[in-house]
């Protein structure tokens, strides 16, 4: 009887072991192919691209071994939201069917760039949230990457190489340390996130990519808000956040996006780069594609990058050209949403998150799940002027999260019980 036992506990140990390697396979050789893509710049269908790429294949290859290992796990999730991501899976299967064609180079696009099809497939990643200790590969993970954007920066000090906005890829989860173990740190790893911040806060200035800093702004604002005010108090402001957030969503596509930044403008003096944005998209979209979009291939016209494009070439090839014509991605989350999928993509991307970060702020007796529904609260909330989904890290982490927070025994856990299960 105890030699069946230990063989039960051996094959069990076994069958974890290969889900952690799985795991570990699927982070880094995401990371791995942002680090290459944003390195060496491959353009067209040449060898090293289908190098890079190979990376990115690997990754959803070992991503959905781990989830078909796992979604049994789906019985610990409520009922409501167990619908839901089912309506989202299958909604984000016709979105991406919606593009099939027996072009190569559609299909390349389609699962080679990080935007189309594998954006709608990120939130499967859920499942893999539900298993707790599965958040111990993705810190290594997460410092794996920041050791690799330490090396490029070292690159670009020596003048090898010049950052853009896709730097901060791979710098961006230094937020989420800093809203979920910074505090735990001490003074040896703490200077070592201050310095990544350094270099972080550097590509953003740059780059003139001020969203960074916006990002950041409310990490730490929310941080704040959880450490000086009471339960009470803090229940009531988040309860306030929220409502704020889905009434300024329910505005912004009714009364429009311009009528909202004429408001803010009235109040404080900044630089609208988001507007033309909403009105390309609407005017391009007839009614049907504003409630389905175009698939995930879908495209659009912009008036604006016609006019300099057209600019670019009167000056003889010369100063700013900006972006092609017919676009095929936006850079408003949401936009993005309904380019792809339209308004259903939207209410079922939306309606989850929201219903995550409710069972985290309010449902949870750990400061590990709070700091996860601040994470999740966070990406909704900028994902109105940026943020577009994608197959990186930002959504990878912030889909685990989803998963992680939705198990009732997570919520219900001591601080102590819960970082014995992720350190």
């Amino acid at each position: 009887m105890e030699s069946i036992e230990n063989k039960s506990h051996i094959l069990t140990n076994k069958i974890i072991i290969r889900d952690f390697n799985l795991l570990k396979v699927g982070l880094y050789c995401n990371v791995i192919y942002v680090f290459l893509k944003i390195l060496l710049k491959p353009d067209g269908i040449n060898l090293s691209k289908i190098i890079i790429t190979s990376f990115l294949f690997l990754s959803s290859i070992s991503f959905a071994l781990v989830i078909n290992k796992n979604h049994f796990r789906l019985k610990s999730i409520p009922f409501l939201e167990k619908f839901i991501f089912t309506l989202l899976l299958i909604y984000s299967l016709i979105t991406i069917a919606r593009s099939f064609s027996l072009s190569l180079q559609d299909w390349v696009t389609n699962f080679g760039n990080v935007y189309m099809a594998l954006a709608w497939l990120t939130p499967t990643l859920l499942i893999v949230g539900l298993k707790i200790e599965n958040w111990k590969q993705v810190y290594k993970a997460i410092n794996f990457m920041f050791l690799l954007m330490i090396i490029a920066f070292i690159f670009y000090l020596t003048g090898f190489q010049y950052p853009d906005e896709e730097w901060t890829w791979l710098l961006r989860p230094i937020n989420f340390i800093l809203l979920t173990v910074f505090y735990k740190y001490k003074i040896l790893r703490r200077i070592k996130v201050i310095f990544l911040i350094t270099i972080y806060f550097y590509i953003a200035v740059y780059t003139k990519f001020r969203f960074e800093f916006l990002y950041t702004g409310m990490v730490i604002g929310f941080l704040a808000i959880d450490k000086l005010l009471n339960i009470k108090l803090k229940r009531t402001f988040l309860k306030y956040v929220i409502t704020v957030f889905i009434l300024v969503m329910v505005y912004i596509f009714t009364a429009g996006y311009q009528s909202l930044s004429n408001l803010i403008a009235s109040f404080v003096e900044y630089q609208d780069s988001r507007t033309f944005l909403f009105t390309e998209l609407f005017a391009d979209l007839n009614k049907s594609e504003v409630i389905f979009g175009r698939g995930s291939l879908g495209t659009y016209y912009s008036d604006f990058f016609e006019r300099t494009n057209r600019w670019y070439r009167i000056l003889g090839n010369k100063g700013w050209r900006g972006d092609n014509v017919i676009r095929i991605t936006t850079e408003v989350g949401y936009l993005q949403m309904i380019l792809k999928g339209g308004f259903a993509m939207l209410v079922l991307y939306t309606s989850l998150g929201l219903y995550a970060a409710y069972l985290a702020l309010f449902r949870a007796n750990n400061k590990f799940i709070r700091r996860l529904g601040f994470y999740i609260l966070i990406i909704l909330i900028l994902s109105i002027i940026s943020l577009r989904p994608a197959f990186t890290p930002t959504f990878i982490i912030f889909w685990i999260a989803i998963g992680t927070v939705s198990v009732k025994k997570y919520r219900q856990m001591s601080n102590e019980e819960i970082n014995e299960l992720i350190q």
